[in-house]
């Protein structure tokens, strides 16, 4: 009996023995297959599209607050807010008797002048002449442009004074964009480069702009040095919401390429002389080839000779985008670029 219990009980430690095995051993098999230090990526051709993004507002082209010239008391108010008006539209008139007086007065000595007077009197009350009827002139208020009346600042019966601001007269048709860029990517941004801009509470709705402003001249804002930018929009049929005071994002396209082969950023090498090198697969074997950039963005780099389209590159998976996005740029198109989105492929 007792060899028995002996028996069992090794037999016992042994099968406790064979589970512990097993149960380590494809452990350790599944970990190092699973672990690859390098991936493979197929070269093409496609479009390369760069972006400085920036939040922006929409602003009238023309805005005009229409002030009195004269004082007086308002006698009439011809338009209401919300009211399209044209150019030389009347808004509104003063009262006007005392200015009809001045202006008879000024007329009646300026003909007495011409019939008694010296050359020096008449001069004088043609001058007087032509102030009285400008004055007169100025009772009636007129629109300067065409455009929406969004604001009447008097009521009738009100007396006002010169330099009153009556109304604002916007023109709702004719607008653009402002926004800031920082410094950093102010460097990147040319007058003429085109734009999309996207405005989120219009469903998404995208029209395409062009910069036409750059300030040369940087302001402080928030703590930042930043620099007023312009971007010019066309409003088509269907465009009517995009009205002054919309918020919006931009994306200046500072690279817009087409048909050009591209590879990531982390393929890209240094050779000892400093040329640019990737690791191209043929077959079952792997070659380090030099290879020509154009431009390097931070996620993506242009390859203009030294690759063909359908080849196969290896790519080290623990290699840094930031190693050649920060220390290897130097003499090279997109230099010194700050991050910006890669939006197109």
């Amino acid at each position: 009996m007792k060899n028995r219990r002996s028996w069992i009980l090794i037999v016992s430690v042994l099968l406790l023995l064979l589970v512990a095995v097993g149960c380590n051993r494809p452990q350790e098999v599944t970990q190092t297959s699973s672990q690859s230090s390098t991936y493979e990526y197929t070269v093409r051709k496609g479009p390369l599209v760069e972006t400085v993004d920036i939040s922006g507002e929409v602003v009238a082209d023309e805005s005009y607050e229409v002030k009195s010239l004269v004082s007086g008391i308002v006698k009439k108010v011809y338009v209401d807010e919300g009211q399209e008006v044209k150019k030389g539209d009347l808004l509104l008139e003063l009262e006007d008797e005392d200015y009809q007086l001045s202006y008879l007065k000024a007329l009646q000595n300026y003909e007495l002048a011409k019939v008694e007077g010296s050359d020096l009197l008449i001069q004088q009350r043609e001058i007087e002449l032509r102030i009285a009827q400008r004055d007169l002139e100025r009772t009636k208020i007129y629109s300067p442009i065409d455009g929406v009346v969004v604001s009447i600042n008097v009521a009738e019966g009100e007396p006002i004074g010169s330099g009153k601001i009556v109304a604002q007269v916007v023109n709702v048709n004719s607008v653009h964009v402002e926004g800031a860029v920082d410094e950093v990517d102010y460097g990147s941004l040319e007058i003429g480069q085109r734009a999309v801009v996207t405005f989120e509470n219009l469903q998404n709705m995208r029209v395409m702009g062009t910069l036409s402003y750059l300030s040369p001249v940087g302001q402080t804002s928030g703590g930042l040095i930043v620099f007023p930018v312009k971007i010019d929009i066309q409003k088509r049929s269907g465009m009517e919401k995009i009205v002054p005071g919309l918020s919006c994002d931009v994306s200046v396209m500072i690279v817009n390429k087409t048909d050009v082969i591209t590879v990531p950023v982390s393929a890209l090498m240094r050779s000892a002389r400093g040329d640019y090198m990737v690791k191209v697969k043929t077959g079952e074997s792997i070659e380090e080839r030099s290879v020509e950039v154009g431009y390097i963005g931070d996620f993506v780099a242009e390859i203009t000779s030294g690759l063909e389209e359908g080849e196969i590159v290896v790519i080290d998976r623990n290699a840094s985008l930031q190693g050649i996005s920060n220390q290897n740029r130097q003499g090279l198109p997109g230099a010194g670029f700050n991050p910006m989105r890669f939006i197109g492929r």
